[in-house]
Formats: structure tokens, C-alpha cells, sequence
């Protein structure tokens, strides 16, 4: 039924114990109220019938029976009813406020829906019925104005069963002969006949709603009501693929199943409409996925991106490993040369440190530092007090080793860590006692510069990265150069298939080949040869009985079933 916007009563008033907000909806038979229940603070939906000449006792009951699916409906897609009284006579329906847009509004705009979107709706109203119908409801009225569109379009609710009846039960009145329920445009052939009308009538209009959401018009379009009625009962709709475009063929046979003029020709049930809708949904999804992937890519590229990608893994995994095992060569090769450089130096400082002549130990270190020997050196007596040091500054102060930003080592009596000395930058630092008969007489700091091994790993990276770089390129080039030869045979085959399926049954494939490209071009050629000597040894047309003069010449070709059939040039 169509509604339009109504202004708010101008007094408050209730209805039985539901306080009146606005009226939002009116219709030919009802209005639609906006209410609050005060018992729980809830805002609902009243229907509350109108009065006057056209409410018949008839209508009255089958508006009441409509309370009586309460307790039968519940489903996520199925507006909730929760209530039913009268008020001055007047019979009324609480149910589920819902300040949505109707599928009838989105029409209106005429929007096109995608047609996935266009199967997900589908799906929940083939659920939606299919719960109803075997809770032995019938709907009798579905049209866009009862479908609203929650969650932006993504979810539909079906409303309104005021002209549905129970299917079930001694008690229920039947619709007299003759009576249409229902929106005209929308209706089964059995509702527009006066016959009675079980769930699949529901599917027929829900098959027609899908027609005009996939092609942008009604199926039935006759402008007063006889031509429609004629329509509907006698005529077919036009084909889907007739008017909207990229529908896919399951589709376009399942909106035309909903629509077959007997309900035994359509689906028996919406679970089974939705089965269907839901492999057209899945096969859609798959195809756009594919679709993707093939949108930018041929073949030969991604067999080269995906050969590449597997050889750039695996050799970066191999120059990781290779890297990893090469810094902890390094590593344990340069504290080795520290440590044995150290205990040298503790153990020549023995006697000096012992005998408190500092004199040579510090030329030792000066000349040292001069030639760059040491990195860094610091000598300190059994005090802690610094003798000898590369850096003069550090001379009679006590002694502070560097603070290790790494792990610490102690092999025996020396500790070894990673530290940032000064200016040096990163070094290996090496602490070691000085020893007279097992006796601590002072410390030798020794530092050795990491820089060498940085430079080493860093030309080794470098060259390992160059050298990847170089094997990835040529298995991308070589697979791009493997995909093209793969690819011309293919293109071979593709075209002599196309000129052999056009009536061509000469074309050969000549090229001979030893692989197995080869073996498909034989068994192509042996095909062909069994199709085009069958063909031969089939038996001729007999000539057929001239009733009248030719008027153009007639040219015969021979199809695959062994017929010959007559194609005018």
C-alpha cells in the first residue's frame, strides 16, 4: 500500500496502555503510529486499523489474524510483533519500530544495485519466507514498501503480514473467491485468479521484485488493472538478459523459475531459492577474485613475478644464513687476535708493574699508539691508578673501564664486551688482570676496533645483495622467455580450434614437436581426422520436395552431429 508522512495528533493521547508519539505512515486501511510503552521504556510501531465503510468484518478478522503470527514468527529477517488489543472497537498491532528506508525508496531513486548485493538481499528475504512459510505462514503482500533496508542497505527485514493468513489450524476463515489480497503488480497468478495461494505465490513476488531490481523495471507493466491482470496470469515477462546486461545466466534462470505462471514449475520453497542464490553469490565472488588477479597480469609475467618472488626467498634466506655464520667468524677471529694481544701485554707488564719502573711500559704504549698498534690501551697499577695509556689524559687517574653496551664474555681470568670508547667508536674491549705468582698486581684495558669487521660484513652484504640481485633478474628474464614459448603454442592451439570450430575441418596442426606441446598437437590432429571422416561417411540429405523457385542459392555445411543443415549465403 502506498504511505505518506502525517503530522503529529494534536493531543497526546494512548492507545491501550502505548503513549502516541506521531503518526509516521498511512495507508489506505491503517496508520502507523510512533509510540512508547512505558512499562519498559521501549519506542514500538502501532498499526491501528481505520474505520469507515470499506472495513468489512472480514477485513477486521483477517487485520487480527495478523496478531496471531506473533508467537509463530521470529527471524533476524522478519520484523518482531509484539502485541495486539483493540481501543474503541478499533483492532491494533505493537510490533518492532524500525525508522528505515524501504527497498520501494531505493527504487524510486532508480538506483541500480550490484548485483551482489542485489543476491544478498535475495538470500535473506528466500530465508526470511522459508522460516515463515514453514511456520505455516503465507505473506501474500511482499513488495518493496515491506522490505526495509538496515545497516546501510546490507540487511532486509520483511513487515507487515496484514494480509497474511495461517496456512494451519481449524479456525482460520478463508479469503472468499474472487477476493484479491496483495499489490497488483507484485501478485502470483493464483491471487490475481482468486485461487488460494500457498508459499510459493510469496516466491513469485519475490521473483518479481528481483526482476525489476536487476533490470530497473516491473515485470508487469500494464497501465490498468485488467491489462495487468492479463499480464501477469498469461504473459511473460521479457528476458533478463534482454534488458539489463552482465546478469549472470544462473540469475537470470532462477528470476525466471520465480516467475513460471504454475507454482509447481517454480522453487518449492525458499530454502531452496536461497541455495541457489548463495552458489550464484559464491561463483560471482570467485570470478571477481579472479578477475583481480588476472586484471594486470598475463600469464607470463606472473609465472616470471612468481618464480622470481621463490628464488629471491630462497637466496635470501641462504645470503642471511651465510651473513649470520660469516659476522660470527669475524667475531670470534678478532676476540681471539684481542685476547692473545692482551695476555701478551699483561704478561710483559709484570716485572715494570712489580718494580714500579712505569717508564718503559709507557714508551711501549706511545709507540704503539703512534704506529697505531693499539686501538686503545690502558695500564693501571694494583691501585686502580692509571700508568700507561694511549690517551695521556687518562695518566694518574684512577681507572674506569669503558661501560659494555653488548654481552660480556669472561674466558678464564679475562673479560671480554662490546663498548663505545670516546672517539674510537665501537670496539671490543678486552679486561685482563696482571699476575705475579698468582698475585693481581694491576689491569690492562685493551680495545679493539670493530670498524675492520664492519667493513668486511658491510662489502660482504653489499656483494651477496649485487649477486642476488643479478640471479633474481635472470630467472625473471628467463621465465618471461619460458612463458612466451609456452604461450605461442598455446595461442597456436586456441587459434586452429576456433577456424576447425567456424567449419574449417582442413586445418592441421603442422608443427612437429618431441614434447609434450607435441603429444596435444597429435591428439588434435587424430580428432580432427575422426571428426572430418565421420562427417564424410554420414548419410546425405535426401532432397526435399520443391513447392516453390529458389530464390538464392543454397550453400550446405556439415555440423558435428552428423547433420547437414542448409545456411543461405
Amino acid at each position: 500500500m502506498q504511505e505518506e508522512r502525517r503530522q503529529p495528533p494534536p493531543t497526546r493521547y494512548r492507545i491501550g496502555r502505548y503513549e502516541i508519539e506521531e503518526a509516521v505512515a498511512e495507508g489506505s486501511t491503517a496508520v502507523v503510529y510512533r509510540a512508547r510503552d512505558p512499562a519498559i521504556g521501549r519506542t514500538v510501531a502501532i498499526k491501528l486499523l481505520k474505520t469507515g465503510p470499506e472495513a468489512d468484518e472480514a477485513f477486521l478478522a483477517r487485520f487480527e489474524r495478523e496478531a496471531q503470527l506473533a508467537g509463530a514468527i521470529s527471524h533476524p529477517n522478519i520484523v518482531t510483533i509484539y502485541d495486539v488489543g483493540r481501543v474503541n472497537g478499533r483492532p491494533f498491532i505493537t510490533m518492532e519500530f524500525l525508522a528505515e528506508k524501504s527497498l520501494a525508496e531505493v527504487l524510486g531513486k532508480e538506483v541500480r544495485l550490484p548485483i551482489k548485493r542485489v543476491l544478498s538481499l535475495g538470500i535473506q528475504l528466500a530465508r526470511a519466507l522459508d522460516y515463515a512459510h514453514r511456520h505455516g505462514v503465507v505473506h501474500r503482500d511482499i513488495k518493496p514498501e515491506n522490505i526495509l533496508l538496515l545497516h546501510k542497505g546490507e540487511t532486509v527485514k520483511l513487515t507487515d503480514f496484514g494480509v497474511a493468513r495461517l496456512t494451519r489450524g481449524e479456525h482460520v476463515t478463508k479469503t472468499q473467491a474472487g477476493t484479491l489480497l496483495g499489490t497488483p503488480r507484485y501478485m502470483s497468478p493464483e491471487q490475481a485468479t482468486g485461487k488460494d495461494a500457498d508459499g510459493r505465490s510469496d516466491l513469485f513476488s519475490l521473483g518479481a521484485i528481483l526482476y525489476q531490481l536487476l533490470t530497473g523495471r516491473q515485470p508487469f507493466d500494464a497501465p490498468n488493472l485488467a491489462l495487468l491482470m492479463l499480464q501477469i496470469v498469461q504473459q511473460d515477462p521479457p528476458p533478463v538478459e534482454a534488458v539489463a546486461l552482465n546478469v549472470p545466466q544462473g540469475l537470470q534462470r532462477a528470476v525466471h523459475k520465480l516467475l513460471a505462471k504454475r507454482p509447481d514449475q517454480r522453487f518449492q520453497t525458499g530454502a531452496q531459492l536461497a541455495t541457489v542464490l548463495e552458489r550464484e553469490l559464491n561463483t560471482l565472488i570467485a570470478q571477481e577474485e579472479e578477475a583481480a588477479r588476472n586484471r594486470v597480469l598475463p600469464l607470463r609475467l606472473k609465472l616470471a613475478i612468481a618464480a622470481g618472488g621463490v628464488f629471491a626467498v630462497l637466496f635470501l634466506s641462504s645470503m642471511g644464513l651465510v651473513y649470520h655464520l660469516g659476522k660470527g667468524v669475524l667475531r670470534n677471529h678478532t676476540v681471539s687476535a684481542g685476547a692473545v694481544l692482551t695476555q701478551f701485554v699483561a704478561l710483559h707488564s709484570a716485572v715494570p708493574a712489580l718494580s714500579g719502573d712505569w717508564l718503559p711500559l709507557r714508551v711501549f704504549v706511545e709507540d704503539g699508539r703512534q704506529r697505531r698498534s693499539f686501538d686503545y690501551l690502558v695500564i693501571a697499577d694494583h691501585r686502580n691508578v692509571v700508568q700507561a695509556a694511549t690517551e695521556s689524559a687518562l695518566v694518574g687517574k684512577p681507572l674506569r673501564a669503558p661501560s659494555p653496551d653488548g654481552d660480556m664474555l669472561t674466558q678464564s681470568d679475562m673479560t671480554v664486551y662490546s663498548a663505545t670508547v670516546g672517539r674510537g667508536g665501537k670496539m671490543f674491549v678486552f679486561k685482563a688482570p696482571i699476575l705475579f705468582q698468582h698475585t693481581n698486581i694491576g689491569t690492562v684495558l685493551l680495545g679493539v676496533s670493530q670498524s675492520g669487521v664492519q667493513w668486511v660484513l658491510s662489502a660482504m652484504f653489499w656483494l651477496m645483495l649485487g649477486l642476488g640481485t643479478l640471479a633474481v633478474s635472470f630467472v625473471v628474464a628467463l621465465s618471461q622467455f619460458i612463458g612466451l614459448l609456452i604461450l605461442r603454442p598455446i595461442r597456436l592451439l586456441t587459434r586452429t580450434l576456433h577456424e576447425f570450430g567456424n567449419g574449417d575441418l582442413d586445418q592441421r596442426i603442422s608443427e612437429r614437436r618431441k614434447d609434450e606441446i607435441g603429444q596435444i598437437y597429435s591428439a588434435f590432429n587424430k580428432m580432427a581426422d575422426k571428426v572430418q571422416t565421420q562427417l564424410m561417411a554420414a548419410p546425405p540429405f535426401p532432397p526435399a520436395a520443391r513447392t516453390e523457385p529458389a530464390k538464392r542459392p543454397v550453400r550446405l555445411s556439415t555440423t558435428l552431429d552428423r547433420t547437414l543443415v542448409a545456411k543461405r549465403k
